[in-house]
């Protein structure tokens, strides 16, 4: 979503990112209402992150996809919307007062999940809100790596 921001401007970014949070958001919700077992939500949640954040096209050429914010985030709409919606609204005030996308998943997910142990969401929801946001730290420690070297001097894109 940011990526084509930059890239493509406005429109072409709120377009990709209502498509990211879809592909989250979508198979969580569905698998939600099947009742899925845990194992199974949570590799129906983390799927659609994984693959924008490693799609075999890219992969194949030794390359990276995004970042994994997008779809991490409408997994997490769909598993708890009521409770991480406070958390993605203090994460995008970061975003905008530092200027720096990333700083929307840094606020929203440590917050996330604390909301969510305190308003009670259900063990299993919390398990795999957890899942999700784990693949988007493993795809981003290097990212978040060089924002603690440099002491937020150096945000890269």
């Amino acid at each position: 979503g940011g990526g084509a921001w930059r890239l493509a401007g406005p429109v072409a970014g709120i377009i990709t990112i209502l498509f990211d949070l879809g592909k989250g958001a979508v198979p969580t919700w569905i698998a939600l209402r099947w009742g899925l077992s845990l194992p199974e939500l949570i590799a129906v949640a983390v799927a659609p992150v994984i693959g924008h954040c490693w799609p075999f096209y890219k992969v194949i050429r030794l390359e990276r996809g995004g970042r994994g914010l997008g779809p991490a985030t409408g997994a997490l709409f769909a598993l708890a919307f009521r409770e991480v919606i406070p958390a993605y609204v203090l994460g995008a005030l970061a975003a905008y007062r530092f200027r720096w996308l990333p700083s929307v998943g840094i606020v929203a997910f440590p917050l996330g999940l604390i909301l969510m142990l305190l308003w009670k969401v259900p063990p299993e929801r919390l398990a795999v809100a957890f899942a999700v946001m784990l693949v988007v730290l493993v795809r981003n420690v290097g990212l978040l790596w060089t924002v603690v070297q440099t002491r937020g001097r150096r945000l890269p894109h």
